[in-house]
């Protein structure tokens, strides 16, 4: 309730949630205040082996997950000793831990992690600092991928990447909790070495942030979805960062949606709630269909009676992108 209540906030050029925004501005200073302390007095570590960052300026849902599987396949290419590590939010394990898809669950290592798991060795941690000298140690990696990150001083990047949504930008541009954003943005381009702009630039970031991207290396991607509809008829539902761009897709392929259920992101289904939509679904003769990051939060049991839509993202360039990604 509160999270897409915030959403609207930050994304919604309403006259009340811009009331909403403001009033929430002395909130924003404190973070500010706290942020950029912090980001003073921490020291950097440097490594040896390189170190590349997929990020975000602003909270989640810009597709980075997607882009960064599509990815990883050319990458690995070259740099076959490969390891991505990530935090594994809402998971328990805190600890540096190499994830097994075989037996860790998303309440474990929390759900991207166990979708980068089944192609490409995977660690998540809550110290990445502290993980990064381990994974060197026990497996002499010829590359470190950060899945987020960008925001964490404590490690020394070789290339820093980040994600915008082209739907959303950044929002009304404000700190939390007024605005999406984790950090100014004029400061957080300034470090920024790639951009990757998902979908068509409806928020016009390219022309609003045009002298700060100007000598960035700017490429575009876009959502595909391997699958097509068949304008059958479903009950879609997601816990994701931008539960509409999921909508949105289904709608795009000829998917006929009756009923739209939206969760927190990485929200934790609970037996009852799943056998509830599976149950809705099939009164109103409809497919129960939600991402593929939702299905491994799914208990066992019932996944096997809902879909989830198959996506990649296809990028201008990606050659290109490759190799800049690897130049360092």
């Amino acid at each position: 309730m509160v999270e897409n209540v915030l959403q609207k906030i930050w994304y919604n050029k309403n006259v009340f949630f811009t009331f909403l925004s403001i009033l929430l501005l002395p909130f924003s200073f404190l973070y500010f205040l706290i942020f950029y302390i912090k980001q003073t007095l921490t020291i950097e570590n440097e490594f040896t082996t390189p170190i590349i960052c997929f990020g975000n300026i602003n909270i989640g849902g810009t597709g980075k997950t997607s882009t960064l599987l599509s990815l990883l396949p050319e990458l690995i290419k070259v740099k076959p000793k490969l390891v991505i590590l990530l935090r594994g939010y809402k998971g328990t394990i805190k600890s540096t831990h190499k994830v097994d898809p075989n037996h860790d669950t998303a309440l474990t290592v929390g759900d991207e992690a166990l979708l980068y798991a089944n192609s490409f060795k995977t660690f998540i941690s809550s110290n990445r600092s502290k993980a990064i000298k381990e994974i060197i140690k026990s497996e002499n990696p010829d590359l470190i991928i950060l899945d987020d990150g960008f925001q964490d001083k404590r490690i020394k990047k070789n290339k820093n990447i980040i994600l915008i949504n082209g739907n959303r930008g950044l929002g009304n541009g404000l700190l939390l909790p007024s605005g999406p954003l984790r950090e100014i943005t004029s400061l957080a381009l300034k470090k920024t070495d790639i951009i990757i702009l998902i979908g068509k630039d409806h928020t016009e970031f390219k022309s609003r942030y045009q002298n700060q991207i100007n000598k960035k290396d700017l490429f575009k991607g876009e959502i595909v979805s391997l699958e097509n509809g068949l304008n059958k008829n479903f009950l879609a539902f997601s816990g994701i960062g931008n539960n509409e761009s999921f909508f949105n897709t289904l709608e795009k392929n000829n998917h006929n949606l009756i009923k739209k259920l939206s969760f927190p992101d990485h929200y934790q289904y609970n037996k009852k709630e799943i056998e509830g939509i599976i149950s809705t679904a099939k009164r109103n003769d409809l497919t129960p269909i939600t991402t593929e990051k939702d299905i491994n939060r799914i208990s066992p049991t019932l996944k096997n009676q809902i879909k989830y839509l198959k996506i990649q993202i296809e990028i201008d360039n990606k050659d290109d992108l490759v190799n800049k990604i690897l130049k360092f």
